[in-house]
Parts: structure tokens; sequence; C-alpha cells
């Protein structure tokens, strides 16, 4: 039995994430949530903290989600237990640095 809470604890804390990848063009943010009986742990909504995470002047390029609804089977059966998650990867917009630009007629 104990063994069983540890398991359950130890894959709770693992699956409960959010997170942020960047190059200097690219990105990739991400956020899970792992369901027992319509309970989110670590809670909201993982496509709002994926989303949240997101740069300054970025564009998405891709957005995966799993389905998170009340009117679909696998929506309902993900609820009850299973895993949340969002991955959202596209373009940072970089913006030239104008203390570095140097004129070219002087």
């Amino acid at each position: 039995m104990k063994t069983l809470i540890l398991c359950t604890l130890g894959l709770t804390l693992l699956t409960g994430c959010s997170g942020l990848r960047t190059t200097e063009t690219t990105y990739m943010a991400h956020a899970e949530n792992f369901n027992f009986l319509f309970l989110q742990i670590p809670g909201g909504d993982s496509q709002e903290r994926a989303m949240a995470l997101m740069p300054q002047g970025a564009t998405i390029d891709t957005l995966i989600s799993t389905p998170d609804d009340m009117t679909s089977f696998l929506g309902v059966l993900n609820r009850i237990i299973g895993l949340d998650y969002t991955t959202i990867n596209g373009r940072i917009e970089v913006t030239p640095n104008l203390s570095t630009t140097q004129s070219v007629g002087k």
C-alpha cells in the first residue's frame, strides 16, 4: 500500500508541470495536468498556462492539446483519469538592436 501511494504521488508531481524552451528565434511552451475524478493537479487549464508562458512578440505555428471537454467520450474519459497536456511551438519576432547597427556612410 505504501508503494502504491508513493508511486501515485510521484506520478502526480512529475506530470503536473509547465515550462518554456527558447532559442534566438523559436520557442516551445508546454503545460501538463494529472486528472483524477475530475480533479486537475496542479490545477487550471493547461492551454491557458502554456499560453501565459509564450514570449512577447511570439507567433504560434502549432498548438497541440488533448481533449479537455465534457462533450466527447475521450474528453470525459481523460477527466476521470488521465493526463491533460498542451504544447505550443512558434517563432519569436526578433527586432534589430539599434545600438549595434552601424552607419555605412561615415
